[in-house]
C-alpha cells in the first residue's frame, strides 16, 4: 500500500464505493431460497424485492365437470373464493367452497313441505311441488280459505283464513221443512250501500246452479241479503198473489232490508272507529241491527287485538257470529273489507300424492354423504316448573325453552319481581258488557259458558261455568268459595295442614299456593326465602293494620301508618284543617349550601348566591364572606410557555424554566436543551434519543438496556421460546429451525407441518393418506381389508379362507373384494341337487306341459367385478356343451334386470353372452336369471343359469 501514490489510493476508494453502492441497489439474490407451498391459493402476488410470492385469495379450483358449472355461475377460470357458493340442477343443488379453500362440496336442497291445508298444487317440470291454494275439504269438495257459504239452506259455514276444518252455525228462525216457502226478495235495483253490505256478508251456494234463480232475484253481485232465506222455484208456482198486495209487500220488505243493511254497516263502521254502540231512545228504531252489528264487530276487533283467535263466532249465532268473524279476520289498517266476488265452490278430486304414482320423481345429490355422521344431537330442555314444583312462581309456572315464565290467575297482576301476584281488577268494555247482557238475558243461543270463557268470568272472581242457564262460580286450586258464592279467598295450606312440606322444611303460605323452605328462624317482620331472611312488605301483602285514613309505608322489618296527605307539597295543615305554607328557610337546618341565601316562596323556596367584589387575582370564598387567592398554576389560567414552571404568588404567579430547558432572551421563552447533540457519544452506548427536558438511551433489536441506563447487552431471545421448535441464539438476534417433516413459515417463528398427503405428486397410499405431525400414514377401509407389508396398499381379506365369516352350515361363503357373501343353493320342487351348484329336473308326467316347459337344469354361478369396469363389458357366456351342427339357442334375462343394467347378445347360433351395459357407480349385488332355450332336432330344451353378480369397490 505504501507503493501506491495518493491519486491511485483515491481512485481505488472511489471504485470500491461504486461497487458497494451498485451491490446495494441491485435485485435481491434469491439463490437457495425455499419458498413455502401456498395451499388452496387461487390468486398470488410477488412483491417488489421479495423472493417468494404471497397469497392474496384462497379458495377452490373447479375440476372436471364442475369447471363448466363454475364458469356458468360467473367464476372466472373456474376459481371460487372461499365462502362463495353457486347453484346447479335448476337450483336443487348448492355447491360451495369452504372457509380456507380446498375442494368444492355439493349438497341437495330438499323441497319445502306442502302446507297441511293445501287444496291445489302445481308441479313444474324442473322445480319443487308448490301449493297454489289453501282451504277446507268437506265431503270430497274443496272450499277456498277466508270465505263463507250455505252448506244447506239452514246452515252457514265458514272456511278459516288458514284453512283446515269448516266452522258452521245454524241460520236463526230457519225451518228446514219450510225452507221452500215463498218470500219476496229485494230487486236488482238496490242502492249502492245495500249492495256493498250484501257483498260483505254474501255466501256461496252448493247444489244445482238454477235452484234459486227464478223466484229469488239476486243483485248483480250474486249475493243473498243478510236477513232473507232463499226461495224455491217449484213451490213458488203454487201461490197466487194479487198484483196490488205484491207491490205493497215488496216495497215494505225492500225498505226494511235496506234499513237493516244500512244500520248494520253503520254499526260496523262505528266499532272500527272505536265509538260507543249505544243508541238514543228517541231515535231508536224497532230493529236493533246497528247495536247488534256494532257490538259484535267491536268484540271481533278486541279478540283480534288480544290474540285470542276468532273461534267465538260459532257461539254467537247468526248474524252476530258472521259480523264478529268479518271484523276479527280483517287485516290491520283496513277501514272496510275489500269487495270480492267468488265463484261457486266446485267439487274437485282430492290431491294425488306424488308417492302414489307409478314412477315417483327422485332427487339425487352429486356427492353421496352420510348425513348421520355430521348430525348434531338436539339438546333436551329442562322443565324447571316440574323440577322445582311450587318454588318458582306464586300462582302458575309455564316452562319455556331454556327457562320458565310465571303467570297469575284471573283477577291478579304479576309483580315486578317476576314471581309474585297481587290482586288487580280490569273493567270490561261497554261492548263486552253489552254482549254479556245479551247472553245472560237468553240471547246467547245456549252458549253462555263459551261466551263467559272468552269475555272473562262473568259475576265470578275466578272461574265461571253455566249450569241449566245459570252461572256457577268455582275457584282455582288453593282458593275456596266464600259465602257470597262468587268471591274466592286464599286457603292457608300451612294452617289447615294440607301442605306437603317435609319435617325439616317450613311451610310458607302464598296467594293460591304455598312454598316449602328450609327451617330458618327469622325475627318479626321477616320471612325465610331460599334459606335467607327476607323483609316482609306488609303493605303489598296487606297484613298491616293501618286505618282508612292512613297510608301504609313499608320499612325494614316493619311498617308505618302515615296519615293520608290532604295538602300539596310545601303546605301543612293547621289546627283548623287549613293548608298553610311551610317556611323551609326556618324549618330546615341547611336548606341552601354555603354562599347562598334562602328565600321562601309559596309552597317552596329558592337559593340565591351571595354577591362580593374581589380584586384581580382573587375570588370570593364558598360562603361568600371573604376574598381568597386564585391559584393560577392549579386552575391552569396561567400563561407559562412550554418547558416553564408556574409558581403561584398572592394575587399573581411567576414562570421559571424547568430542568433541561434554557431561557431564550430573544424570544423570551424556555427552549429544550438537546443533550444528545451537546454530548455526542458520551451519554449512550448505542442510540441517544432527545426528549423534552431530558434524553433517553435505547438499544437496537436483539439488545436490551443495561441497569445503568446507558450500555446495551445482548438478549438471549431463545429464553422466551420465540420459536415453535428449535431456536439458536446469535449476537443481537436469533434463528429458528424446524425438525424433519416441518417447514418454517414466513413469520420466521412458526413451524408448520408438511402435509405430505396434499403435496405428493403421485399417490402415496392406495386407499387413504392420513397426515400426522411430521409425517404421514396410510390407512385401509375399516372392514374387509388389511394393510400390506409395504405400508401403502390394502390387501383384501378372504373371510371364507380365514374363517372370519358368519355363514351358517347350510350356506356357502363366497369372498368378494372387501367382504363376503353367504349363499345358499336350494333346488325347487320336482328338482334334485346333483352338485353344489346344479339342480336337475325329475321326470315329468306325459300330460304335464308346464313341467316339460320348465328348465331341464338350473346352475348357480358367482361373478365379481369392480365399479371401474369398462362398459359395455361381457361378463358371462352360455351355450350347449357339446354343441352340434344345427343347434340354435335363444337367451334372455327373465329376472333381476328391472333397472336395465344387463343385456344379452347372441354371438352365433349356439353361443350367447351377457353384458353389463350401464355403469354401476357404487357397490351393489345382483341376482339375475339367464334362460337359454336350445332348439336341437326340432325340440326345445330350457336351461337356467342363476348368476350372482357382485359389484365391489375399486381394489386398494
Amino acid at each position: 500500500m505504501a507503493c501506491l501514490s495518493r491519486a491511485e489510493v483515491t481512485l481505488l476508494k472511489c471504485v470500491l464505493l461504486f461497487l458497494y453502492l451498485s451491490g446495494c441497489l441491485c435485485q435481491r439474490d434469491c439463490t437457495g431460497v425455499d419458498c413455502p407451498l401456498l395451499n388452496n391459493c387461487i390468486e398470488e402476488v410477488l412483491e417488489s424485492g421479495a423472493c417468494c410470492a404471497t397469497c392474496v385469495q384462497t379458495g377452490c379450483t373447479c375440476e372436471g365437470y364442475q369447471y363448466y358449472d363454475c364458469v356458468n355461475a360467473g367464476f372466472k377460470n373456474g376459481k371460487v373464493p372461499e365462502g362463495d357458493s353457486y347453484f346447479v340442477d335448476y337450483g336443487s343443488t348448492e355447491c360451495s367452497c369452504p372457509e380456507g379453500g380446498g375442494r368444492i362440496s355439493c349438497h341437495f336442497i330438499s323441497c319445502p313441505d306442502i302446507p297441511p291445508n293445501c287444496i291445489e298444487v302445481s308441479e313444474p317440470a324442473d322445480g319443487c311441488v308448490q301449493c297454489e291454494r289453501i282451504g277446507c275439504v268437506h265431503d270430497g269438495q274443496k272450499y277456498e280459505a277466508g270465505h263463507s257459504f250455505h252448506i244447506d239452506p239452514c246452515r252457514v259455514c265458514h272456511c278459516p283464513t288458514e284453512g283446515g276444518k269448516l266452522m258452521c252455525y245454524p241460520v236463526p228462525n230457519c225451518d228446514p221443512r219450510k225452507v221452500h216457502k215463498p218470500m219476496l226478495a229485494s230487486s236488482t235495483e238496490d242502492s249502492a250501500t245495500n249492495r256493498h253490505y250484501s257483498d260483505l256478508h254474501k255466501f256461496d251456494h252448493q247444489g244445482p246452479v238454477d235452484r234459486f234463480s227464478t223466484p229469488h232475484r239476486l243483485s248483480s253481485s250474486g249475493s243473498i241479503p243478510l236477513f232473507k232465506p232463499p226461495l224455491d222455484k217449484e213451490e213458488m208456482e203454487e201461490y197466487d198473489y194479487d198484483a196490488t198486495d205484491v207491490r205493497d209487500v215488496a216495497q215494505k220488505q225492500c225498505c226494511l232490508s235496506s234499513l237493516k243493511d244500512s244500520q248494520c254497516l253503520s254499526g260496523m263502521t262505528s266499532a272500527r272507529r272505536g265509538d260507543v254502540c249505544d243508541v238514543e231512545a228517541e231515535g231508536q228504531c224497532a230493529d236493533d241491527s246497528y247495536q247488534v252489528c256494532c257490538s259484535c264487530c267491536a268484540l271481533g276487533l278486541r279478540m283480534r287485538s288480544e290474540g285470542r283467535g276468532c273461534n267465538a263466532h260459532q257461539y254467537l249465532g247468526f248474524p252476530c257470529g258472521h259480523v264478529f268473524l268479518t271484523c276479527c279476520e280483517e287485516q290491520e289498517g283496513l277501514d272496510q273489507l275489500p269487495l270480492k266476488r267468488k265463484e261457486r265452490p266446485r267439487p274437485t278430486a282430492m290431491p294425488r300424492k306424488v308417492s302414489d304414482s307409478k314412477f315417483p320423481k327422485e332427487a339425487f345429490s352429486i356427492q353421496a354423504t352420510d348425513e348421520a355422521a355430521n348430525a348434531v344431537e338436539e339438546q333436551e330442555d329442562v322443565n324447571e316448573c316440574q323440577l322445582y314444583r311450587g318454588q318458582l312462581c306464586q300462582h302458575t309456572c309455564t316452562n319455556t325453552w331454556g327457562s320458565y315464565r310465571c303467570g297469575c290467575h284471573p283477577g291478579y297482576i304479576l309483580q315486578p319481581d317476576g314471581h309474585s301476584c297481587a290482586p288487580g281488577d280490569e273493567e270490561p268494555t261497554a261492548e263486552v258488557s253489552l254482549l254479556t247482557n245479551r247472553v245472560e238475558s237468553g240471547d246467547g243461543c245456549g252458549h253462555a259458558a263459551a261466551i263467559f270463557s272468552l269475555l272473562g268470568n262473568g259475576p265470578c272472581s275466578q272461574q265461571c261455568t253455566v249450569v241449566v242457564g245459570q252461572a256457577r262460580c268455582s275457584c282455582f286450586p288453593g282458593f275456596s268459595l266464600m259465602a257470597d258464592g262468587q268471591t274466592c279467598e286464599d286457603v292457608d295450606e300451612c294452617v289447615t295442614n294440607t301442605h306437603s312440606c317435609r319435617p325439616s322444611e317450613r311451610c310458607v303460605n302464598t296467594v293460591g299456593s304455598f312454598v316449602c323452605e328450609r327451617q330458618v328462624t327469622c325475627p318479626a317482620g321477616y320471612q325465610p326465602r331460599n334459606g335467607v331472611c327476607e323483609d316482609i312488605d306488609e303493605c303489598m301483602v296487606r297484613t298491616h293494620n293501618c286505618g282508612v285514613g292512613s297510608v301504609c309505608e313499608n320499612t325494614e322489618g316493619s311498617f308505618l301508618c302515615n296519615p293520608k296527605q290532604k295538602c300539596l307539597t310545601g303546605f301543612t295543615q293547621d289546627s283548623h284543617g287549613n293548608c298553610i305554607d311551610i317556611n323551609e328557610c326556618t324549618s330546615l337546618s341547611e336548606p341552601c349550601s354555603p354562599g347562598f341565601n334562602c328565600i321562601n316562596t309559596v309552597g317552596s323556596y329558592t337559593c340565591q348566591r351571595k354577591v362580593i367584589m374581589c380584586t384581580k387575582g382573587y375570588h370570593s370564598s364558598s360562603d361568600g364572606a371573604k376574598c381568597v387567592d386564585i391559584d393560577e398554576c392549579q386552575t391552569g389560567t396561567h400563561r407559562c410557555g412550554v418547558g416553564q414552571i408556574c409558581h403561584n404568588l398572592p394575587g399573581s404567579y411567576r414562570c421559571d424554566c424547568q430542568t433541561g430547558y434554557q431561557y431564550d432572551a430573544l424570544r423570551q421563552v424556555c427552549t429544550d436543551v438537546n443533550e444528545c447533540w451537546r454530548y455526542p457519544g458520551r451519554l449512550c452506548s448505542q442510540t441517544c434519543e432527545n426528549t423534552p427536558g431530558s434524553y433517553h438511551c435505547s438499544c437496537t433489536a436483539g439488545f436490551s438496556l443495561a441497569f445503568d441506563g446507558k450500555n446495551c447487552e445482548d438478549v438471549n431471545e431463545c429464553d422466551n421460546n420465540p420459536c415453535s421448535q428449535e431456536c439458536a441464539n446469535i449476537y443481537g438476534s436469533y434463528q429458528c429451525y424446524c425438525r424433519q417433516g416441518f417447514y418454517l413459515k414466513e413469520d420466521g417463528h412458526t413451524c408448520e407441518d408438511i402435509d405430505e398427503c396434499a403435496q405428493s405428486i403421485g399417490n402415496l397410499c392406495a386407499f387413504q393418506c392420513v397426515n400426522v405431525a411430521g409425517s404421514y400414514q396410510c390407512a385401509c377401509p375399516p372392514h374387509g381389508y388389511t394393510m400390506s407389508a409395504n405400508g401403502r396398499t390394502c390387501r383384501d381379506i378372504d373371510e371364507c379362507t380365514t374363517g372370519t365369516h358368519n355363514c351358517s352350515s347350510g350356506q356357502n361363503c363366497y369372498n368378494i373384494q372387501g367382504g363376503f357373501r353367504c349363499l345358499s343353493f336350494d333346488c325347487p320342487a320336482n328338482y334334485k341337487k346333483v352338485s353344489d351348484i346344479r339342480c336337475e329336473r325329475l321326470s315329468c308326467p306325459s300330460n304335464s306341459l308346464d313341467c316339460q316347459n320348465s328348465p331341464l337344469r338350473i346352475t348357480y354361478y358367482q361373478l365379481s367385478f369392480q365399479t371401474n369396469i369398462v362398459i359395455p363389458a361381457q361378463i358371462f357366456r352360455i351355450g350347449p356343451s357339446p354343441a352340434y351342427s344345427g343347434d340354435h339357442i335363444v337367451i334372455s334375462i327373465t329376472k333381476g334386470n328391472e333397472e336395465g343394467y344387463f343385456t344379452t347378445r347372441k354371438l352365433n347360433s349356439f353361443t350367447g353372452a351377457v353384458y353389463l351395459q350401464r355403469q354401476v357407480r357404487e357397490p351393489k349385488d345382483f341376482l339375475i336369471d339367464v334362460e337359454m332355450r336350445l332348439l336341437r332336432q326340432g325340440t326345445f330344451t330350457t336351461f337356467l343359469a342363476r348368476i350372482y353378480v357382485f359389484i365391489t369397490a375399486t381394489s386398494m
